[in-house]
């Protein structure tokens, strides 16, 4: 059995900046206590993006300082707070596969993890371009040649929450889709951060979950609420995924569980979100 650690969305500022009252920093430290504490023995420890919370080259910096004396083996992925090029100007050994983005696969014994980047650079919405869906149809190719089972860990969810963070989600999903059926890989589970809660369901016959991550998490948001949805300090979590030969499970791990509710004034744009979306979209495209 192989077991692989997912941590997203940790918004990671210089030195001294706090965000939303919360020190992202601090969460980010203690995930790293839990992973190594408690699951020392991971395969490996996959970063789904939105690393950095304004794409800074400090905060990059501080993120590998934070990080180099952690034993788990490590992979990066960008999400849309960040900046690709800042990232792979000043990062440590950063994950590329020849076409500028930052995405790559790994092998751990019989199962492929394909980490895909779906950040794109002045867009708060994921994108997958020629160049990504090129190399995501190859790799799976070569993982139905070998029968290996595909894990697909990246930053923007393609399935639809029901839920106003649907309009910056994975944009022109169907492509992916495409790409997946004519594959005919095993494709086990497709894994995402970017929305700030933790889902899990099923896309057009594929296995798919969202985590909360490291910063604040939301509550339910769902056609027919009206008001403000809440954004709570906890849980911040990752999550841990064991597969084997006949099974794949994905827990949640909190490692910050305290659930206090955060004041409604410190997200005004989330008031009202279905009855005032292109308000929402104008005033928030850089949130989440």
């Amino acid at each position: 059995m192989i077991k692989v650690l997912v941590m997203s969305d940790l918004h990671l500022g210089p030195e001294g900046r706090v965000k939303y009252g919360l020190d992202t920093a601090q969460r980010f430290s203690s995930a790293l206590e839990d992973a190594a504490r408690l699951y020392g023995d991971a395969d490996l420890c996959v970063f789904a993006g939105d690393i950095a919370d304004k794409g800074e080259a400090e905060a990059y910096q501080r993120f590998d300082e934070m990080r180099s004396e952690f034993k788990i083996p490590q992979a990066v992925l960008l999400g849309n707070h960040d900046d690709r090029e800042t990232y792979l100007r000043v990062a440590q050994e950063p994950m590329t596969n020849g076409t500028h983005h930052v995405q790559g696969r790994r092998d751990i014994g019989d199962v492929r993890l394909l980490l895909l980047d779906s950040s794109e650079p002045g867009r708060v919405e994921g994108v997958l371009d020629q160049a990504r869906l090129e190399w995501l149809r190859d790799e799976l190719a070569t993982a139905k040649a070998e029968s290996k089972p595909v894990l697909i860990i990246t930053h923007h969810h393609p399935q639809r929450l029901h839920m106003p963070v649907d309009r910056y989600k994975l944009t022109a999903p169907e492509t992916l889709r495409e790409v997946l059926d004519a594959s005919g890989a095993r494709i086990d589970l497709i894994l995402a951060g970017h929305c700030h809660i933790p889902t899990a369901g099923n896309w057009y016959g594929y296995s798919v979950a969202t985590i909360s991550g490291n910063q604040h998490r939301v509550s339910p948001f769902l056609p027919g609420m009206t008001g403000q949805q809440t954004s709570y300090e906890g849980p911040a979590q990752f999550a841990v995924i064991l597969h084997d030969e006949e099974e794949c499970v994905v827990h949640f791990h909190n490692y910050v569980d305290r659930n206090i509710a955060l004041p409604d004034a410190m997200f005004p744009w989330k008031y009202d979100q279905w009855e005032h979306i292109p308000h929402f979209l104008r005033k928030t495209a850089t949130y989440n």
